[in-house]
């Protein structure tokens, strides 16, 4: 029997009106036998809350030094152990049980794993360990004005052996949009980190954090050269190394520098292979550049990674990333080679590992699209994998299947297992509409202008508002009629008013009062952006006589028609209006794109590279432009090539000419695989079977 004395355990924080988050952080220290909040100039309620909780509270005037707070608790503590959190945190075991595990430690520290919240989605979280438990009474300080670090100052004098890993979890809510932008955050910490950098200019942890904050704030570039200069001038040994590889990747990878990502990794990965998400960033670039082999390799190590040794390094990382994440992506270039049973196999591991992740859902349900699966079947699977009792579970299968067009499919959803609610409403009110079923969508329209059909306490966001009038509209004007005024006096006055004028041109005046009658005596202009959205709404609710009525009456939006029709599948329709548009010579933008595809899907190279060649004038930098420029190119060398073989004797074909075709033919399927092409699910791909051009 074990009769060791269980060491007291205290812990710190440091708080300034924080009295939001402060309850649900210090409702999880139960069982402590000291809590110390260091308040710097709280002019909220925090110290009442503070002191309700039975903390001590210290009272410092804030300096820009988060170190000199944490140090001022420091000196107040009494326990023989200290556990530092902030208020917008939250200690994920219990006190008793770190008690338990301190009872016989010879450790002077340990980290503990920090689960960071980054969004809604369940995969939305970021892992990283850091020194948060250690021994008091030893003369350890805290050092540097922010991102404050006991562990030099354990490890100066007992070495880095004297820090433990641990699994005690604290959950960090201080990453969620909205919290940071409360708190103003990264201005905050910018302020700061430029204060130690002019203390300290050559310090690579200022730098490196400096560069996170820049991150944050969506200044790539600035960002990207304060990790070069962190690597430049941090030790290999430094714990947060990794990190600043990882972080520079990714930007490399947002800003389409893919050669100097292959390159840091080629050296990097050597140091750091089982580092998952750096084998994830590697397979991302080997698949966008058409290397599929390759990039299947990368996402093997990463799930590897979750099978090796206990890595001598605690990586930062986002939760998946040797699970969930790189299956999913060997599951879409299964898709890509045409491989669907193969896909659906990898998606259903994926979701093995998390059953909402979304694009893994997506996934399975497309590759049995593709294998002739009826959509109800379909929906039958996603309900075993999802489940029905959690909402998030309910708006991923109806999201899965709306983005898949299976609109039958929820119109026969079970009201019981499937109610309207918020964030699925115009996704099954849609599906109504194009199912026919009309006059339940009708139904429960009328019941939410009359407030009958409550779907929460706060009621429907503003943009959800938004969008169910404009469904009013759209299939009001698909019938031909005027919706009645005093229904209109309900919709919001903005739209409205933008609305009115396009219900003037489609219906005429003498069918009865509508929202034409509320229009002001001096109405404005259409809203061009109104009215495009309107048509594209039109298209995707299969209403496509109204579409071509719009396009009709407003021809300068004639482009907004065809390229909604043909990124709904409705190519035959799309290629009949680029053509009317190049006869008035007013294809530009998108349009000359997708009639660049049109053409090069039809093996018409020559014209499509032409058209190409005046997308890229309006838009030089585009990639995919680019992609499918060479692409044509390619294809009439290797016809050119195929020709020249053709006409030749077996013993000159032979040799360097059939080198050459090898080589193109090896380049046009690399080519392929890059995301040049407009992609199509399996109905809208149906939609454009029998097309010619």
């Amino acid at each position: 029997m074990n009769t060791t004395v269980r060491p007291t355990l205290g812990v710190q924080l440091i708080v300034k009106n924080e009295a939001e988050l402060l309850p649900r952080c210090l409702a999880t220290l139960q069982g402590a036998d000291e809590i110390i909040v260091v308040d710097t100039g709280s002019t909220d309620q925090s110290i009442a809350i503070a002191a309700k909780y039975g903390a001590t509270v210290v009272e410092e005037p804030w300096a820009d030094d988060f170190s000199a707070a944490r140090n001022t608790g420091l000196a107040q503590a009494a326990s023989d152990w200290v556990l530092v959190l902030d208020a917008d945190e939250t200690l994920q075991h219990s006190i008793e049980s770190i008690k338990d595990r301190l009872r016989d430690s010879a450790a002077e520290a340990y980290t503990v794993r920090i689960e960071n919240l980054l969004g809604s989605r369940p995969e939305d979280r970021l892992f990283h360990s850091n020194v948060r438990l250690f021994r008091n009474g030893q003369g350890y300080q805290f050092h540097g004005r922010i991102h404050e670090r006991i562990d030099d100052s354990i490890i100066s004098r007992h070495g880095a052996a004297a820090i433990e890993a641990s699994d005690i979890g604290i959950l960090h809510y201080g990453y969620l949009p909205g919290i940071m932008s409360a708190k103003n955050k990264i201005s905050r910490n910018e302020q700061i980190l430029r204060l130690a950098l002019a203390e300290k200019p050559d310090d690579p942890f200022y730098t490196y954090n400096l560069a996170v904050t820049c991150c944050q704030d969506g200044r790539l570039q600035e960002a990207g050269e304060l990790l070069r200069r962190t690597l430049d001038t941090a030790s290999l040994q430094v714990s947060y190394r990794p990190s600043a590889i990882r972080d520079l990747c990714t930007i490399y990878q947002a800003t389409g520098q893919l050669q100097a990502l292959d390159s840091l990794l080629s050296c990097e990965l050597a140091r750091y292979p089982d580092y998952p998400d750096l084998q994830y960033i590697q397979g991302q670039s080997w698949e966008s550049q058409g290397h599929f082999e390759r990039a299947v390799q990368s996402y093997q190590h990463a799930l590897d990674s979750a099978s090796s040794p206990a890595p001598q390094r605690a990586y930062v990382t986002e939760q998946g990333m040797n699970s969930f994440r790189p299956l999913h992506r060997m599951g879409v270039i299964a898709q890509q080679l045409g491989n669907q049973e193969e896909a659906a196999r990898l998606f259903h591991r994926a979701l093995q590992h998390h059953n909402l992740y979304l694009p893994a859902l997506e996934g399975i349900a497309s590759a049995f699209q593709a294998l002739a699966v009826k959509d109800e079947e379909i929906a039958g699977l996603l309900i075993r994998l999802a489940g029905t009792e959690q909402r998030a579970s309910r708006s991923a299968i109806i999201g899965t299947l709306y983005k898949l067009g299976a609109y039958q499919a929820i119109a026969k959803l079970p009201p019981g297992q499937f109610p309207l609610e918020e964030d699925t409403l115009l996704c099954i009110l849609s599906s109504w509409i194009i199912s026919g079923k009309y006059h339940a969508y009708m139904q429960a329209a009328a019941r939410l202008r009359a407030g009958t059909l409550q779907l929460s306490a706060a009621g429907l966001d503003a943009e959800t508002v938004r969008q169910l009038w404009l469904l009013e509209a759209v299939s009001a004007w698909e019938l031909g009629e005027k919706l009645p005024e005093d229904v209109w006096q309900q919709a919001p006055a903005e739209l409205r008013s933008g609305l009115c004028r396009i219900d003037e041109q489609l219906v005429p005046s003498g069918q009865g009062a509508g929202i034409a009658g509320l229009q002001a005596p001096a109405a404005p202009p259409v809203d061009a952006a109104l009215l495009g959205e309107v048509i594209r709404l039109a298209v995707k609710l299969e209403y496509t006589t109204l579409g071509n009525t719009l396009a009709e009456r407003f021809p300068s939006h004639t482009s907004v028609l065809a390229e909604a029709l043909y990124e709904e599948g409705w190519r035959a329709e799309a290629g009949e209006l680029f053509i009317r548009l190049v006869d008035r010579k007013e294809a530009s933008g998108p349009s000359l794109r997708y009639l660049a595809e049109l053409l090069a899907d039809q093996g018409h190279y020559t014209e499509a590279a032409g058209w190409y060649r005046l997308a890229l004038e309006e838009a030089p930098g585009s990639e995919v432009l680019h992609a499918g420029l060479a692409l044509c190119y390619l294809r009439l060398a290797e016809l050119g090539l195929k020709e020249v073989t053709g006409s030749l004797g077996q013993e000159q074909v032979q040799g360097p000419l059939q080198e050459d075709l090898a080589a193109v033919t090896r380049s046009i399927t690399v080519l392929s695989r890059t995301p040049w092409h407009t992609q199509w699910t399996c109905k809208q791909q149906q939609r454009g079977a029998e097309l010619s051009i």
